[in-house]
């Protein structure tokens, strides 16, 4: 049944002040005698017309009717209000879909999160569907559009996707079903994307123990394209890493700048330093012998070694001590000795000492 068009100043009322339960609810028949109304030269009746448009308690198809009437009047006052809506973008209501999902993950069900997973992905669908139907519309257009709008379109559609890509990659991260390692690999591996975006999955990788997470890390290392990409990776999450071949791979592969490599080494060595894999030995042995590294990196691979508790380490280690500039060692693989618990060990440290002492003796 039609209902009885309402009086400005009480539709007014009954769409802003009134209670939920008393608004009323309109038909399009009561749009279309409004836009009839207006053209019949009541101007008032534009006022009724905002107001059911923006009333999101009326029926949807009774406001798009209120909006094409709007859209025909080419009203000032209309013309703002339909620009300020698509400005402010209020028909999709964000804050509200916000504020339930906040409500939903407070009470953590299967049933909830699978709620706002649907959700997330009906926002999507219908914001696709909008930009597709907005764009379609522009391409038939007469009027130009200006170069800066259009590059203002496609930076915000570049930012959105890599937000986007950011977020989907920390939440593959907080999940422990190994099922997201190979879409990680996929992120990490896609030159097409955002540098950021890929550091990032390497960082998650880096953090979880798999096979195939290994295997990876090496192929992009052995890979001129990915190499530099996985040393940026090194030097900001390398500690995190839990594979051992990974991290010698990756020393293996350096082929940088003086300072880039001592840098990273430094930050390999303390990574190297959490294993009990005796496959670092070498690599540990190398650096404490190598006096081009910095002092700390050298007293962290040697304090490293000493958890090994292997004798045969601290005999490959021995001969260095005869040179005096090694002596800043000493303490390091007193240590070790005192680990060993052999009482020969020290005797042969001290007689090491002792030549490099004697080395340094000026002779008359």
């Amino acid at each position: 049944m039609k209902k009885t068009i309402l009086p400005i100043g009480i539709l007014s009322l009954s769409l802003f002040i009134g209670c939920a339960s008393k608004i009323a609810t309109l038909t399009q028949e009561d749009v279309e005698k409004l836009r009839v109304d207006y053209n019949s030269g009541k101007i008032e009746s534009i006022e009724n017309l905002i107001a059911i448009y923006k009333d999101p308690l009326q029926p949807v198809e009774v406001r798009i009717s209120a909006m094409q009437a709007l859209a025909q009047t080419k009203h000032p006052d209309a013309q703002k209000i339909l620009y300020d809506f698509l400005a402010q973008s209020v028909g999709l209501n964000y804050e509200l879909l916000t504020a339930t999902a906040t409500a939903l993950i407070e009470n953590q069900t299967p049933d909830n999160v699978a709620a706002m997973v649907v959700g997330l992905t009906s926002a999507q669908r219908k914001y696709i569907e909008f930009r597709t139907t907005v764009m379609e519309k522009l391409q038939a257009t007469d009027i130009t559009l200006q170069v800066e709008q259009l590059l203002n379109i496609y930076q915000a559609e570049k930012e959105n996707y890599v937000q986007m890509q950011e977020s989907l990659t920390h939440l593959l991260g907080s999940t422990s079903d190994d099922k997201v390692i190979p879409i990680l690999i996929n992120i990490a591996k896609d030159n097409t994307l955002n540098i950021s975006i890929r550091s990032l999955a390497l960082e998650i990788l880096g953090r979880k123990r798999n096979p195939m997470i290994t295997e990876t890390f090496i192929e992009m290392l052995g890979d001129p394209s990915t190499q530099e990409q996985v040393r940026d990776f090194a030097l900001q999450a390398i500690g995190d890493v839990k594979e051992a071949d990974v991290i010698l791979a990756l020393l293996e592969t350096l082929n940088t700048g003086r300072e880039q490599y001592f840098k990273l080494s430094e930050i390999i060595t303390k990574a190297l330093g959490n294993f009990s894999d005796p496959a670092v030995k070498p690599t540990l042995v190398e650096i404490t012998k190598n006096a081009e590294f910095p002092l700390k990196t050298r007293k962290d691979a040697l304090t490293a070694l000493i958890k090994f508790n292997d004798p045969e380490v601290f005999n490959q280690l021995l001969p260095m001590m005869e040179d005096p500039d090694n002596y800043i060692l000493f303490d390091e693989m007193t240590s070790m000795a005192s680990a060993l618990g052999d009482k020969t060990a020290f005797d042969k440290l001290r007689m090491k000492a002792r030549a490099a002492q004697l080395s340094t003796t000026v002779q008359p």
